[in-house]
């Protein structure tokens, strides 16, 4: 017997409200360690981070309006 592991390629609602929140926290957290004036690599290591999140929520937020056309 052969299970195959199926995933959609199309993100839920559910996916894109979380990386919505990750998003905010992380924001948060980039602001709150400038304004502590955290080392340097720090701070581009947590705006980089941040920069993917929002280009997966974007990304994602497209293929969910692709879906509904």
């Amino acid at each position: 017997m052969v299970i195959y592991n199926y995933t959609e390629d199309r993100p839920k609602k559910g996916e894109i409200n979380m990386l919505n929140e990750e998003i905010c926290k992380l924001r948060d957290k980039l602001n709150e360690s400038i304004e502590n004036n955290a080392d340097y690599e720090e701070i581009y290591r947590l705006s980089v981070e941040l920069d993917e999140l929002i280009a997966r929520y974007y990304k994602n937020e497209k293929k969910l309006c692709e879906n509904k056309n």
